[in-house]
């Protein structure tokens, strides 16, 4: 399987969308610290903050709701810009277009026969390329918060507001919370086959079904609860999960989704006809 783990990475290498992705993160990054810098600033002003709290109610948003909308703003601080940047949702739009690119490349041009004709078992090649896809994702990850960060250290000293028990355990949190949702972006490629429909089902499904459970949420108090275990809104809840004492949330939904989209990922792969 080792032979097999490095031909994958060095065709992951080649896959230009990776670095294209990687560079537009890194620039996002950039953009959208200097943006969450400007919006701070603004919101420093109570008038300001009272106008868009208000306005908020006004579209039919409660307090609870307004309010964590606000508190997504960074302070002032290094730490709050990066932990922004690993919650703002810009990640989960960057990683799947890769993931869906890398596996689609492998039906649209019929490498995965080839693999198959190799030798290796379908649990084998599958296996291999979440691993590569993992690679993808770390890459993407990075690449946009060090863009973020560079705007972020240059303003601010690379200071923190919480404590180093609390970094850890938000990042760990991030961090198997991206491996699960690698293995999500894997099993809709493979349902999908095609490039082009991997990118837009992996990027509509979590928006639709958010907007669609954050709509009931308004009628219903379980289901505002429920939305917590739906890991495309957990990812973007760490840190109010861990504020709220709830982020063993965070660690129980990573490995659930994890293994559930592995299994029906090579469920699927081993039963479809390759060509």
């Amino acid at each position: 399987m080792g032979r097999l783990i490095l031909s994958d990475m060095k065709k992951l290498l080649r896959c230009r969308t990776l670095w294209v992705c990687s560079v537009i993160g890194f620039l996002i990054g950039m953009l959208m610290t200097v943006l969450y810098d400007m919006a701070w600033n603004n919101m420093e002003d109570m008038a300001n903050y009272q106008m868009v709290f208000s306005f908020l109610k006004t579209v039919g948003m409660d307090a609870d709701t307004s309010k964590q909308i606000l508190s997504q703003f960074p302070s002032q601080v290094f730490w709050q810009y990066i932990n922004t940047l690993l919650s703002d949702g810009n990640i989960l739009i960057f990683g799947p277009i890769v993931i869906s690119v890398y596996v689609g490349t492998e039906y649209n041009e019929g490498t995965f026969k080839n693999t198959l004709s190799r030798g290796f078992s379908r649990a084998t090649v599958y296996l291999s390329k979440y691993i590569s896809a993992l690679i993808a994702m770390t890459i993407t990850v990075l690449s946009y918060i060090l863009g973020g960060g560079i705007i972020a250290a240059y303003k601010f000293d690379l200071t923190t507001d919480v404590s180093n028990e609390q970094m850890i355990v938000i990042v760990l949190a991030y961090a198997a919370l991206f491996i699960a949702l690698t293995a999500v972006f894997m099993l809709i490629a493979v349902l999908a086959k095609r490039t082009g429909l991997a990118i837009a089902l992996t990027i509509v499904i979590p928006i639709f079904i958010s907007l669609f459970v954050r709509i009931l949420s308004f009628g219903f108090d379980w289901v505002q609860k429920a939305v917590q275990y739906w890991i495309f809104d957990t990812a973007v809840l760490v840190q109010t999960l861990y504020e709220s004492g709830d982020i063993y949330i965070a660690f129980t939904v990573a490995p659930i989704y994890m293994v559930i989209c592995l299994v029906l990922g090579m469920v699927v792969f081993g039963r479809q006809e390759i060509k």
